[in-house]
């Protein structure tokens, strides 16, 4: 996946995300949404999602 190109159009207030910026933007390459059989918001899930905490940042 590439990395560090700000999707501006991609609104993200997961801060405990390491592609969450201060703008609260993403800055992953791309994005993979979850959720195969999904009817609502809360049954999706974003599989880019990597914890700060597991990277140590």
């Amino acid at each position: 996946m590439e990395e560090n190109k700000t999707m501006s159009c991609i609104n993200c207030n997961v801060t405990s995300c390491i592609h969450h910026t201060e703008q609260n933007r993403c800055d992953a390459g791309e994005i993979k949404v979850a959720g195969f059989e999904a009817n609502t918001t809360h049954e999706t899930c974003c599989d880019t999602f990597k914890s700060r905490d597991c990277c140590n940042i």
